[in-house]
């Protein structure tokens, strides 16, 4: 009896210790869980969040493992709010801020350095970060009108815009647009003939009248307004869009554009990825970087919003219509230096000199 019951106690003792095992072991497993599971929260800045992106990305990155924040905003705004937020860091990743943006983050120190699998399959020329930020999609931004107008009513540049008295009637930024990537690129190119790296601000002194003029005898776009809306309400003959939107103007607007192709060449930007330079384990933000940068999630985008990845793993899910659009598309290549040094003072004199 003695025996079975100092058994009995054993065996009781075994068992309360193996679920004081078990308990612990869920406890540390639960406690992982829960590190892991915040680990992989992201907030994302982005310019390439709007028709319908934003919530396409949260889904998508939901699957492969990734809560992310997205938070949309212009390209020129994204990279002037992490710059402002630099003494307490709140975005993880950056995402479709041009090169000039994100080498202007680069040369504040405010990227983190990493590498992707996939650089590799990317074209040599096309990446400029120095492992600080990698190409994802190309943009050209170009001229649109009306399929309907004659061409002898349209402009042959971008400069034929800057004339006095106007010769049309076309679409310009509005004051708070001014801040997007897409505006700045053509205030850029508008700018790029007067080019003068002498010069405080960059352009020699005749550039201020074109540009005024150019804003003075423009129709200002609303806010929030879609580029192609100024002429789909008859308020503008000539507006401009980026690459990926041309083949959803029909639907969201209600005619058929025609490109303009400028004589004095179209901007081309290269929408990238970074990592920030949070204090603390970057991997996570790491990893999302690497997943959104794939040739698998570069396929999707191309193919849900006519994007044009660099990836060339992904080239075969580029819109075979966009590349019939875009074929003989004259470009010009902004200096990245010149514009990074001076686009805020840019903005500052047109914010303060050309707006009522």
């Amino acid at each position: 009896m003695k025996l079975n019951r100092r058994i009995g106690t054993w065996v009781s003792w075994l068992a309360v210790l193996s679920l004081a095992v078990v308990f612990a072991g869920c406890s540390q497993q639960t406690s992982s869980s829960k590190k892991s599971s915040k680990a992989q929260k992201i907030v994302l800045y982005s310019n390439s969040l709007s028709a319908g992106r934003g919530e396409w990305l949260k889904k998508e990155a939901a699957k492969a493992g990734f809560t992310i924040t997205p938070v949309s905003m212009g390209g020129g705004e994204v990279i002037n709010r992490i710059i402002s937020e630099k003494n307490k860091l709140v975005a993880d990743v950056v995402y479709g801020s041009s090169q000039f943006g994100l080498a202007k983050l680069e040369q504040k120190g405010l990227l983190k350095k990493f590498s992707v699998d996939w650089e590799k399959d990317l074209p040599k020329s096309d990446v400029q970060g120095n492992g600080y930020y990698y190409p994802l999609t190309k943009q050209i931004i170009v001229q649109i009108a009306d399929s309907k107008t004659p061409k002898s009513d349209l402009p042959s540049a971008w400069l034929d815009l800057t004339a006095s008295p106007a010769k049309y009637k076309y679409m310009v930024p509005n004051k708070t647009g001014i801040n997007g990537q897409t505006n700045q690129m053509v205030i850029a190119t508008l700018l790029n003939k007067y080019k003068d790296t002498s010069a405080s601000d960059g352009v020699s002194p005749e550039a201020w009248p074109a540009i005024k003029n150019y804003f003075k005898n423009g129709k200002q776009l609303g806010n929030p307004e879609l580029f192609s809306h100024p002429i789909a309400a008859k308020k503008a003959t000539v507006s401009y869009d980026f690459s990926s939107d041309l083949l959803g103007i029909k639907k969201v607007s209600n005619f058929d554009p025609q490109i303009i192709n400028s004589t004095d060449g179209n901007p081309q930007v290269t929408e990238q990825v970074g990592v920030v330079k949070k204090s603390g384990d970057t991997k996570n933000a790491e990893r999302f970087a690497q997943w959104l940068g794939s040739a698998a999630t570069q396929k999707k985008l191309a193919k849900q919003f006519n994007t044009w990845p660099v990836n060339k793993q992904a080239a075969s899910a580029i819109n075979p219509k966009e590349k019939a659009l875009l074929k003989d598309i004259k470009t010009i290549n902004i200096d990245k230096q010149w514009f990074n040094k001076n686009i805020n003072k840019w903005i500052q004199k047109i914010s303060l000199n050309y707006f009522d």
